[in-house]
Protein backbone atom coordinates (compact mmCIF):
# COMPACT_ATOMS: atom_id res chain seq x y z
CA UNK A 1 0.00 0.00 0.00
CA UNK A 2 1.06 3.39 -0.89
CA UNK A 3 0.11 6.40 1.04
CA UNK A 4 0.16 9.44 -0.55
CA UNK A 5 0.65 13.05 0.87
CA UNK A 6 0.33 16.61 -0.37
CA UNK A 7 2.82 18.75 -0.50
CA UNK A 8 1.85 21.92 -0.29
CA UNK A 9 -1.23 24.16 -0.83
CA UNK A 10 -0.78 25.24 -4.92
CA UNK A 11 -3.70 23.45 -6.83
CA UNK A 12 -2.97 23.39 -10.83
CA UNK A 13 -5.83 22.90 -13.36
CA UNK A 14 -3.46 20.75 -15.73
CA UNK A 15 -0.21 19.99 -13.29
CA UNK A 16 2.58 17.63 -15.24
CA UNK A 17 6.48 16.81 -15.92
CA UNK A 18 7.49 16.77 -12.33
CA UNK A 19 11.63 17.12 -12.69
CA UNK A 20 13.96 17.01 -9.25
CA UNK A 21 16.70 19.51 -10.18
CA UNK A 22 19.70 17.81 -7.81
CA UNK A 23 21.77 21.41 -7.74
CA UNK A 24 19.40 23.37 -6.38
CA UNK A 25 17.38 20.89 -4.38
CA UNK A 26 14.41 22.13 -6.57
CA UNK A 27 11.04 20.44 -7.86
CA UNK A 28 10.03 21.68 -10.77
CA UNK A 29 6.43 21.38 -12.51
CA UNK A 30 4.12 22.66 -14.80
CA UNK A 31 0.32 23.98 -14.92
CA UNK A 32 -0.15 23.53 -18.66
CA UNK A 33 -3.17 25.16 -19.25
CA UNK A 34 -2.16 28.59 -16.93
CA UNK A 35 1.12 28.07 -18.76
CA UNK A 36 2.84 28.39 -15.61
CA UNK A 37 5.99 26.95 -14.19
CA UNK A 38 6.56 26.18 -10.55
CA UNK A 39 9.75 25.77 -8.55
CA UNK A 40 10.18 24.39 -4.69
CA UNK A 41 13.23 23.86 -2.55
CA UNK A 42 12.26 20.29 -0.97
CA UNK A 43 10.57 19.78 1.06
CA UNK A 44 8.92 22.67 2.53
CA UNK A 45 10.02 26.06 0.75
CA UNK A 46 7.56 28.53 -0.67
CA UNK A 47 6.19 27.75 -4.22
CA UNK A 48 7.77 30.24 -6.95
CA UNK A 49 5.55 31.04 -9.61
CA UNK A 50 7.00 31.70 -13.21
CA UNK A 51 3.92 32.39 -16.10
CA UNK A 52 5.69 31.62 -19.06
CA UNK A 53 2.84 31.29 -21.88
CA UNK A 54 -0.31 30.33 -22.22
CA UNK A 55 0.22 27.10 -22.95
CA UNK A 56 3.43 25.70 -22.14
CA UNK A 57 3.94 21.73 -21.53
CA UNK A 58 7.63 20.73 -20.24
CA UNK A 59 10.16 22.44 -18.22
CA UNK A 60 13.67 21.21 -18.55
CA UNK A 61 17.19 22.24 -16.49
CA UNK A 62 20.62 22.26 -18.81
CA UNK A 63 23.87 22.11 -17.88
CA UNK A 64 25.03 25.78 -18.30
CA UNK A 65 21.96 26.22 -15.59
CA UNK A 66 19.56 27.73 -17.82
CA UNK A 67 16.31 25.90 -18.67
CA UNK A 68 14.21 25.05 -21.88
CA UNK A 69 10.56 25.48 -21.92
CA UNK A 70 8.01 24.99 -24.50
CA UNK A 71 5.06 27.16 -26.37
CA UNK A 72 2.69 25.59 -28.90
CA UNK A 73 4.82 24.93 -32.15
CA UNK A 74 8.68 24.84 -30.53
CA UNK A 75 11.13 24.92 -27.17
CA UNK A 76 12.02 28.18 -26.00
CA UNK A 77 14.52 29.13 -23.43
CA UNK A 78 13.07 30.08 -20.08
CA UNK A 79 14.00 33.87 -19.19
CA UNK A 80 14.83 35.13 -15.79
CA UNK A 81 11.40 36.80 -15.75
CA UNK A 82 8.09 37.79 -17.54
CA UNK A 83 6.32 35.47 -20.76
CA UNK A 84 8.78 33.58 -23.62
CA UNK A 85 8.81 35.06 -27.03
CA UNK A 86 8.39 32.76 -30.10
CA UNK A 87 10.11 29.61 -30.11
CA UNK A 88 13.81 29.17 -30.94
CA UNK A 89 13.10 25.24 -32.31
CA UNK A 90 9.64 25.80 -34.06
CA UNK A 91 8.27 22.33 -34.81
CA UNK A 92 5.17 21.05 -37.15
CA UNK A 93 4.57 24.49 -38.52
CA UNK A 94 2.23 22.96 -41.43
CA UNK A 95 -0.19 21.71 -38.32
CA UNK A 96 -1.21 24.66 -36.62
CA UNK A 97 -3.09 22.29 -34.05
CA UNK A 98 -0.66 20.40 -33.11
CA UNK A 99 1.47 21.46 -30.05
CA UNK A 100 4.44 20.32 -28.26
CA UNK A 101 3.36 18.09 -24.86
CA UNK A 102 5.98 16.04 -22.74
CA UNK A 103 9.76 16.20 -22.84
CA UNK A 104 12.49 14.54 -21.22
CA UNK A 105 16.24 14.47 -21.13
CA UNK A 106 17.75 11.31 -22.60
CA UNK A 107 21.05 9.13 -21.09
CA UNK A 108 23.14 10.92 -24.02
CA UNK A 109 22.44 14.81 -22.40
CA UNK A 110 19.62 15.65 -25.58
CA UNK A 111 16.31 16.59 -24.83
CA UNK A 112 13.38 14.25 -26.28
CA UNK A 113 10.10 15.71 -26.68
CA UNK A 114 6.56 14.66 -28.37
CA UNK A 115 3.50 16.16 -29.65
CA UNK A 116 0.17 15.98 -29.75
CA UNK A 117 -3.22 16.91 -31.85
CA UNK A 118 -5.17 19.61 -30.13
CA UNK A 119 -8.27 18.21 -32.81
CA UNK A 120 -7.17 14.94 -31.23
CA UNK A 121 -6.55 13.49 -35.08
CA UNK A 122 -5.15 10.49 -35.53
CA UNK A 123 -1.68 10.12 -36.28
CA UNK A 124 -0.48 13.89 -37.54
CA UNK A 125 2.28 14.24 -34.24
CA UNK A 126 5.36 12.21 -33.41
CA UNK A 127 8.31 12.23 -31.14
CA UNK A 128 11.64 13.94 -31.62
CA UNK A 129 15.48 14.69 -30.21
CA UNK A 130 16.47 18.49 -30.09
CA UNK A 131 20.25 17.93 -31.26
CA UNK A 132 23.38 20.50 -30.52
CA UNK A 133 22.88 22.56 -33.74
CA UNK A 134 19.43 23.31 -32.34
CA UNK A 135 17.24 21.44 -34.89
CA UNK A 136 14.44 19.10 -34.02
CA UNK A 137 14.73 16.09 -35.57
CA UNK A 138 11.68 13.41 -35.94
CA UNK A 139 12.34 9.78 -34.46
CA UNK A 140 8.75 8.07 -34.75
CA UNK A 141 5.75 10.11 -37.07
CA UNK A 142 2.12 8.92 -37.12
CA UNK A 143 1.88 9.34 -32.96
CA UNK A 144 -1.67 10.58 -32.24
CA UNK A 145 -0.87 12.09 -28.53
CA UNK A 146 2.62 11.30 -27.44
CA UNK A 147 3.22 11.46 -23.77
CA UNK A 148 5.17 10.01 -20.52
CA UNK A 149 8.98 9.05 -22.10
CA UNK A 150 11.84 7.51 -19.83
CA UNK A 151 14.17 5.44 -20.69
CA UNK A 152 15.94 2.26 -18.96
CA UNK A 153 18.48 2.36 -16.04
CA UNK A 154 21.44 1.05 -18.54
CA UNK A 155 19.93 3.54 -21.51
CA UNK A 156 19.66 0.66 -23.68
CA UNK A 157 16.27 1.17 -24.11
CA UNK A 158 13.66 3.88 -24.40
CA UNK A 159 9.66 3.88 -23.32
CA UNK A 160 7.17 6.01 -24.89
CA UNK A 161 3.53 6.63 -24.49
CA UNK A 162 0.88 7.47 -27.31
CA UNK A 163 -2.19 8.20 -24.60
CA UNK A 164 -4.93 7.95 -27.10
CA UNK A 165 -3.77 4.39 -28.42
CA UNK A 166 -3.75 3.63 -24.89
CA UNK A 167 -0.41 1.68 -24.97
CA UNK A 168 3.18 1.94 -23.80
CA UNK A 169 5.58 1.39 -26.00
CA UNK A 170 9.71 0.00 -25.57
CA UNK A 171 12.11 0.83 -28.20
CA UNK A 172 15.56 -0.59 -28.53
CA UNK A 173 17.75 3.17 -28.03
CA UNK A 174 21.25 3.90 -28.95
CA UNK A 175 22.62 6.44 -27.35
CA UNK A 176 25.52 7.60 -28.98
CA UNK A 177 23.20 8.15 -32.08
CA UNK A 178 19.99 9.27 -30.40
CA UNK A 179 17.97 6.95 -32.60
CA UNK A 180 15.44 4.52 -31.66
CA UNK A 181 14.79 0.73 -33.71
CA UNK A 182 12.09 -2.21 -33.22
CA UNK A 183 9.78 -0.09 -31.62
CA UNK A 184 7.15 -2.74 -29.48
CA UNK A 185 4.00 -2.43 -27.01
CA UNK A 186 4.57 -3.25 -23.98
CA UNK A 187 2.04 -2.62 -22.08
CA UNK A 188 -1.94 -1.81 -23.36
CA UNK A 189 -3.70 -0.48 -20.81
CA UNK A 190 -8.06 -1.13 -20.64
CA UNK A 191 -9.90 2.53 -20.90
CA UNK A 192 -11.66 1.34 -18.09
CA UNK A 193 -8.16 2.00 -16.05
CA UNK A 194 -8.13 5.60 -17.57
CA UNK A 195 -5.69 7.01 -20.42
CA UNK A 196 -1.86 5.89 -19.76
CA UNK A 197 -0.45 9.79 -18.97
CA UNK A 198 2.75 10.75 -17.63
CA UNK A 199 6.02 8.13 -16.61
CA UNK A 200 8.86 7.15 -14.97
CA UNK A 201 11.56 4.23 -14.53
CA UNK A 202 13.36 3.73 -11.02
CA UNK A 203 16.43 2.58 -10.29
CA UNK A 204 15.53 -1.09 -10.68
CA UNK A 205 14.11 -0.32 -14.12
CA UNK A 206 10.75 -0.49 -13.21
CA UNK A 207 8.23 2.15 -14.86
CA UNK A 208 5.19 3.60 -13.19
CA UNK A 209 2.57 5.11 -15.41
CA UNK A 210 -0.05 7.31 -14.58
CA UNK A 211 -3.22 6.78 -15.32
CA UNK A 212 -5.08 9.55 -16.50
CA UNK A 213 -8.96 9.58 -15.41
CA UNK A 214 -8.07 6.34 -13.56
CA UNK A 215 -7.74 7.11 -10.17
CA UNK A 216 -4.30 4.97 -10.25
CA UNK A 217 -0.76 4.37 -11.29
CA UNK A 218 0.32 1.40 -12.90
CA UNK A 219 3.53 -0.03 -11.89
CA UNK A 220 5.34 -2.21 -14.83
CA UNK A 221 8.51 -4.84 -14.84
CA UNK A 222 10.44 -4.03 -18.37
CA UNK A 223 8.67 -7.04 -19.81
CA UNK A 224 5.01 -5.22 -19.27
CA UNK A 225 4.12 -7.70 -16.66
CA UNK A 226 1.47 -5.79 -13.93
CA UNK A 227 3.64 -5.19 -10.82
CA UNK A 228 1.25 -3.62 -9.11
CA UNK A 229 -1.70 -1.30 -9.43
CA UNK A 230 -1.46 2.00 -6.90
CA UNK A 231 -4.51 3.95 -5.89
CA UNK A 232 -4.26 7.64 -6.18
CA UNK A 233 -6.91 9.74 -3.96
CA UNK A 234 -7.78 12.44 -7.09
CA UNK A 235 -9.05 10.79 -10.19
CA UNK A 236 -6.58 12.33 -12.79
CA UNK A 237 -2.99 11.83 -11.45
CA UNK A 238 -1.21 13.09 -14.72
CA UNK A 239 2.65 12.06 -14.05
CA UNK A 240 5.34 11.22 -11.76
CA UNK A 241 8.82 11.31 -10.94
CA UNK A 242 10.98 11.18 -8.18
CA UNK A 243 12.27 13.92 -6.01
CA UNK A 244 14.37 14.49 -2.41
CA UNK A 245 17.77 13.06 -1.03
CA UNK A 246 18.42 9.88 -2.37
CA UNK A 247 15.31 10.31 -4.99
CA UNK A 248 13.11 8.22 -2.51
CA UNK A 249 10.26 10.53 -2.64
CA UNK A 250 7.65 9.09 -5.46
CA UNK A 251 6.07 12.71 -6.77
CA UNK A 252 2.65 12.53 -8.88
CA UNK A 253 1.41 15.71 -10.24
CA UNK A 254 -2.63 15.86 -10.60
CA UNK A 255 -5.27 17.82 -12.36
CA UNK A 256 -9.00 19.46 -11.75
CA UNK A 257 -9.60 20.27 -15.37
CA UNK A 258 -11.58 17.77 -16.32
CA UNK A 259 -13.51 17.96 -13.18
CA UNK A 260 -14.25 21.69 -13.86
CA UNK A 261 -14.94 21.46 -17.31
CA UNK A 262 -17.69 18.77 -16.51
CA UNK A 263 -19.55 20.59 -13.87
CA UNK A 264 -18.46 17.86 -11.34
CA UNK A 265 -17.17 18.39 -7.45
CA UNK A 266 -13.42 19.11 -7.12
CA UNK A 267 -11.73 18.29 -3.85
CA UNK A 268 -9.36 19.90 -2.23
CA UNK A 269 -6.49 17.89 -3.11
CA UNK A 270 -7.43 17.66 -6.95
CA UNK A 271 -4.84 19.71 -8.95
CA UNK A 272 -2.28 18.96 -5.91
CA UNK A 273 1.31 17.43 -5.69
CA UNK A 274 1.15 14.49 -4.11
CA UNK A 275 4.17 12.66 -2.51
CA UNK A 276 4.67 9.11 -1.22
CA UNK A 277 7.48 6.98 -0.06
CA UNK A 278 7.47 3.95 -2.78
CA UNK A 279 9.99 1.51 -1.53
CA UNK A 280 12.18 2.24 -4.08
CA UNK A 281 14.48 5.07 -5.70
CA UNK A 282 14.58 7.20 -8.68
CA UNK A 283 17.40 7.54 -11.25
CA UNK A 284 19.59 10.63 -10.86
CA UNK A 285 18.32 12.93 -13.57
CA UNK A 286 20.25 14.14 -16.75
CA UNK A 287 21.13 17.61 -17.58
CA UNK A 288 20.29 18.96 -20.78
CA UNK A 289 23.88 19.30 -22.66
CA UNK A 290 22.46 21.91 -25.10
CA UNK A 291 20.88 25.12 -23.98
CA UNK A 292 18.85 27.53 -26.31
CA UNK A 293 19.44 31.00 -26.91
CA UNK A 294 17.27 33.33 -25.67
CA UNK A 295 14.86 34.55 -28.29
CA UNK A 296 15.43 38.21 -29.50
CA UNK A 297 12.60 39.47 -28.22
CA UNK A 298 14.23 38.26 -24.88
CA UNK A 299 17.62 39.85 -24.64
Amino acid sequence: MVDFNVLNAMRCRLGEGPVWVESSGELWWMDIHRGSFHRQVWPGGPVATHKLSERSTLVVPCADGSAITSVQKGLCRVPESGPVGPPVVVIEPDTPQTSVNDGKVGPDGRLYFDSLDRAERPGLCGLYRLDDDLVARPLLTGVTLGNGLDWSPDGSVMYFVDSRRQQVYAMDFDPGAGTVASRRVLAEVDPDDGMPDGMTVDEAGNLWVALYGGARLHHYAPDGRLLDVVPTPVRYPTSCGFAGPGLATLVVTTAFAHLEDAGEPISDIDGAVLTAAAGVAGRRPVLCRTPLPLNPSKE
